[in-house]
């Protein structure tokens, strides 16, 4: 079987040459009517906007499925229990992420589960493969005996410190067939591309035309450029707030912009705040306080007056204990375990991207793109001058138009990533 991958910076075209590259060999040899092709990326907001690509190839008339690498390695564990009890394995946990990677990894060593997947998927995409941990990416290796494998890939837009040096990328190097992309297509507008390319080479980026850096020490005065920059923006645009942690100078501001107007008469806005499952789960369950042990009647009764849509996927596997397996008592982990698993769900099945406002971090930007994009750089972000490099550039290459970065401390105009540090430009020169 073949191994395709594309690889280059951001807004390449790295996904449209995924899609391409399906079309022409569905057109070659179509799907069979019981085949799918399988779209596997990392992250909840870049799966969606790979399944509205995928919609668009009329070729595939929608024979496809598109999720997250997690969750098809939940499918991978579910369907194989004989063998993983074979084995011995331990059972993972179904939100301990890692762990049930790490056995779908295993199970996917053995020729008769790679021919399963095989049967049903002769094709898959992995979008996003630099964030490839070791037992995701041996998910993936797994698969090369049987099936074709398409694959994007761009090394520093890897946000995973740990995962440096990159063994995705190592690994798609050294298997060939690697088309190296450097024609930008997101965005023509040349102080944005200067922007992004000088923060890649670990230069200064200049301030200029649609790509501006101010100095907002405060979050009243960053939250004035925010909201006059929304004004300024076309209605309908979709505009995104994006930061590298969503801290307290990040809330500041969102609720200054959702709650005061500016002395221009801007605002206030309604601004859609993005979080991700774990922080939303955590919360949730932080405030039933189940107890280490509850009948099933119990368990039922703390979720009284909650979301509707967590307390049925709650009931059905209440349900689930009492008829398949006879149980009058859960335990605290089991329903924690539940309800993490049904907020993933919900983030998997909500709704796509739209015009709006957006507030979201950098991790949850990630293969997105917006027509504004205003970046809070708050003073305190984890990570050396590397990583910090890599959030402000996969904050900036967001933007299709226009990006705004407001920065809080004013010795950070002085350091990376917005100026080179007086060592390295006296060894350079």
């Amino acid at each position: 079987m073949t191994i395709q991958s594309f690889s280059g910076a951001a807004g390449c075209g790295k996904t449209h040459q995924l899609m391409a590259n399906l079309a022409a060999r569905l057109e070659e040899q179509p799907l069979l009517t019981s085949q799918k092709v399988l779209a596997l990326t990392f992250m909840h907001g870049s799966r969606r906007r790979l399944d509205d690509r995928l919609a668009g190839v009329a070729v595939l008339r929608r024979q496809y499925e598109c999720t997250t690498i997690d969750g098809f390695a939940w499918r991978i564990v579910s369907r194989w229990q004989a063998l993983i009890n074979q084995f011995g394995v331990e059972q993972p946990r179904v939100n301990d992420y890692e762990a049930v990677c790490q056995v779908a990894a295993d199970l996917l060593s053995h020729d008769i589960v790679v021919r399963w997947v095989a049967a049903t998927y002769p094709i898959v995409i992995v979008d996003e493969a630099q964030d490839l941990t070791p037992n995701r990416l041996r998910i993936v290796q797994s698969m090369t005996a049987h099936i074709d494998l398409l694959i994007a890939a761009d090394e520093f837009q890897c946000l995973i410190e740990e995962l440096r040096p990159n063994q995705a990328c190592e690994w798609l190097t050294a298997v060939g067939h690697d088309a190296l992309l450097q024609q930008p297509w997101r965005t023509s507008d040349q102080n944005l591309l200067a922007a992004a390319g000088a923060i890649r080479s670990a230069r200064a980026p200049e301030s200029n035309g649609l790509f501006k850096i101010f100095l907002t020490p405060t979050a009243a005065l960053a939250a004035s450029y925010v909201s006059n920059g929304i004004a300024w923006n076309k209605g309908g645009n979709r505009v995104a707030i994006i930061t590298p942690t969503m801290g307290r100078f990040a809330h500041d501001i969102l609720t200054w912009v959702t709650t005061k107007t500016t002395g221009r008469g801007n605002g206030p806005y309604d601004i859609i705040l993005e979080e991700s499952e774990a922080s939303l789960a955590d919360a949730f369950i932080g405030s039933l306080a189940f107890p280490e042990q509850a009948t099933l009647a119990e368990a039922l009764e703390l979720m009284a007056g909650k979301p509707a849509s967590i307390v049925q996927d709650f009931v059905r596997w209440l349900e689930k204990q009492r008829r398949a397996k006879g149980r009058t008592h859960v335990l605290r982990e089991e329903m924690e375990d539940t309800i993490r698993h049904s907020f993933s769900n919900q983030r998997r099945l909500g709704s796509r991207d739209g015009p709006g406002i957006r507030a979201l971090t950098v991790h949850g930007a990630k293969n997105r793109e917006f027509d504004l994009v205003i970046v809070l750089w708050p003073a305190a972000i984890r990570g050396d001058d590397e990583q910090q490099r890599r959030l402000l550039y996969n904050a900036v290459t967001r933007a299709k138009k226009q990006c705004v970065v407001l920065v809080q401390l004013k010795r950070a105009m002085t350091l990376p990533p917005f100026s080179v540090r007086e060592e390295l430009a006296s060894n350079e020169n």
